[in-house]
């Protein structure tokens, strides 16, 4: 049965994968191996833009994650996932009491967030089986540079107001947050600050997070170096 638990263990193994999955191993072990230096160490992992994993954007992210839940689930859930889908009440228009909840929640979005008549709510993750409301719908945020473009606290807050909307018109049984920071943290403390205030204040959805230091990365050099 699918619930937040399982969730949260599938979560668990997709950061598990993702910090296992360096990009350049050869290259940072040679890097290591010739400097003794713990602080000259880590001033080399600073530099490496890009370092980790396999997962250059969220919806890498997403896909990893699906791909994972969807081996948890495998022959005990009728459920399927759908990804980056846009909420478009038309497209439930046969199932008439969902249509309505769901025309009344983006409407209410586009009035709390100040969006234009033709502006519907994109979800990174939608969790589902063949019957409305949605089990889950996901937003994941996954945080290795720092934009010049948008504000992360701004967006952050929007996709809360947009998950709880969804749930309040039963939309959705029940909504979620997932975050994962391989820079952010790291390198602005203040930001980092903002983001948690943001996350902390949130009660009504399941938030996951997870902190990438520059000890896991050490700590999984020095495991594969070992076995070379």
């Amino acid at each position: 049965m699918l619930n937040r638990e399982v969730l949260a263990k599938v979560w668990n193994d997709t950061i598990i994968w993702y910090i296992e999955r360096c990009r350049y191993w050869d290259r940072l072990v040679d890097l290591m191996r010739m400097e003794d230096d713990h602080d000259k160490k880590l001033s080399l992992l600073e530099k490496a833009y890009g370092l980790w994993g396999h997962i250059w954007h969220e919806q890498d992210l997403v896909m990893i994650f699906s791909h994972i839940l969807l081996q948890k689930l495998k022959n005990t859930s009728d459920v399927h996932l759908h990804i980056s889908y846009k909420l478009k009440p038309e497209n439930f228009s046969v199932i008439t009491s969902f249509y309505e909840r769901l025309s009344k929640a983006v409407i209410a979005l586009r009035k709390d967030l100040s969006m234009k008549r033709t502006w519907l709510p994109e979800i990174d993750l939608i969790v589902t089986e063949d019957e409305p409301p949605f089990l889950y719908c996901i937003e994941f945020k996954y945080y290795h540079y720092f934009p010049t473009t948008w504000n992360i606290v701004e967006d952050l807050k929007r996709k809360i107001v947009i998950l709880n909307t969804l749930k309040k018109y039963e939309v959705c049984k029940d909504a979620g947050i997932f975050l994962l920071d391989d820079g952010i943290c790291r390198k602005n403390k203040e930001l980092c600050n903002e983001i948690n205030e943001v996350l902390n204040k949130v009660n009504s959805l399941m938030i996951l997070s997870y902190y990438v230091k520059y000890e896991d990365l050490l700590n999984v050099l020095a495991k594969n170096s070992s076995k070379s």
